[in-house]
């Protein structure tokens, strides 16, 4: 998996609460089982178990744990108690590492002992600490459209951006802020 497919990871996982941008309705998307089977097979993460209605509960917390994380994440620390909850997801599976030649050059491999979904969640925890510690986790950001909320990784030169989509969010702000003005520009004609 390469380092910028594994940012995405995460953030489409969280994003798996999905808001219309219009305020109208939300969908989870945890909650239809090909959607996670589509997840699983993108991220290559199958696992032999089946999702028990605690596993779904865990995801939906780890989830939100991540929500928050990012919520937070302009402030100097995480909070202890999510710290400990991240550590705690992280430190789940049990692994083993193993050493790989490809194309005459060394690689390390982690493989987990069990494809459970421990190791589905400390997948999807890893790949958010990988934002943290190899890439801007200040470019991690909430969409702000309030009927969204959707997390994206802002990737622009000014680190500028607002929006989640430049066609949904962007878009339907920008036309909601040019009525007001002109309702406004009318108010004060009269």
């Amino acid at each position: 998996m390469a380092n910028d497919e594994i940012k995405n990871m995460c953030i489409e996982f969280i994003n798996s609460e999905f808001r219309d941008f219009r305020g109208r309705w939300v969908r989870d998307d945890l909650l239809q089982p090909e959607w996670l089977e589509q997840f699983l097979s993108c991220w290559d993460l199958q696992t032999e178990y089946p999702l028990a209605t605690t596993t779904l509960t865990e995801l939906m917390e780890l989830r939100s744990l991540l929500r928050r994380l990012i919520e937070t994440i302009e402030q100097p620390y995480v909070a202890s108690e999510d710290l400990t909850a991240l550590n705690a997801i992280l430190l789940k599976p049990s692994l083993k590492r193993r050493l790989i030649v490809e194309q005459e050059e060394y690689r390390l491999e982690t493989l987990p002992e069990k494809k459970d979904w421990s190791w589905v969640q400390a997948e999807i925890a890893a790949s958010f600490v990988h934002i943290l510690t190899e890439h801007e986790p200040g470019r991690l950001k909430i969409c702000a459209n309030p009927y969204c909320r959707g997390i994206f990784y802002d990737e622009s030169r000014s680190r500028t951006r607002r929006y989640c989509s430049i066609d949904k969010c962007a878009n339907l702000w920008k036309v909601r802020n040019f009525r007001e003005r002109a309702r406004q520009k009318e108010s004060d004609k009269k």
